[in-house]
């Protein structure tokens, strides 16, 4: 007795030589892997760099908005608060210039399971300062996710780096 039902069972048409194993490999043609990491890593960089750069009046400038985000609206919502950012002007300064650097670096493919990791640790404390986020924030945790499992690709600077070290061989 098995506990599969028929459907699920493997067909055999989905084989290499079948129908819908053709159509299986045409689709993979259309999206392959390393394009679909591009995707993931622009797609996740795209909403912090917008952010980052939203906060800056000027090289390593702060603009007041950002500054009072930080000291006024920004709450961590933890248990037994909501408490206030630590040295919100630091914190603000700190987190633009990571939101800005982490996004470069990851559209780059540079350092990228690193980049994605800090993106990801971000979208946590994102979560804990705007709860109500929680949609749009797991879809940035499962992009960073995606991408510290996947890796950069091989459109990245990581892939290139790699290769060289290979002597070039892919």
């Amino acid at each position: 007795m098995t506990l599969v039902p028929k459907f699920f069972e493997r067909h055999e048409n989905w084989g290499s030589g079948g129908w819908l194993g053709r159509i299986d490999g045409l689709i993979a043609a259309i999206a392959p892997t390393s394009l679909a990491q591009f995707a993931l890593r622009v797609g996740l960089a795209v909403p912090f760099w917008r952010s980052g750069i939203s906060k800056w009046d000027g090289f390593l400038q702060l603009n007041d908005v950002a500054v009072l985000l930080f000291t006024s609206e920004f709450q961590l919502h933890l248990p037994g608060g909501p408490y206030p950012f630590p040295a919100p002007a630091v914190t603000a300064f700190v987190v633009a210039c990571a939101e800005v650097l982490l996004s470069t670096l990851l559209v780059l493919g540079l350092a990228t399971r690193l980049v994605a990791l800090g993106l990801l640790a971000m979208t946590i404390v994102i979560q804990l300062t705007v709860p109500d986020g929680w949609p749009i924030h797991l879809t940035w945790a499962a992009m960073a996710l995606g991408i510290i499992t996947w890796g950069a690709g091989r459109l990245s600077v990581d892939w290139w780096i790699a290769s060289g070290a290979r002597g070039g061989k892919v």
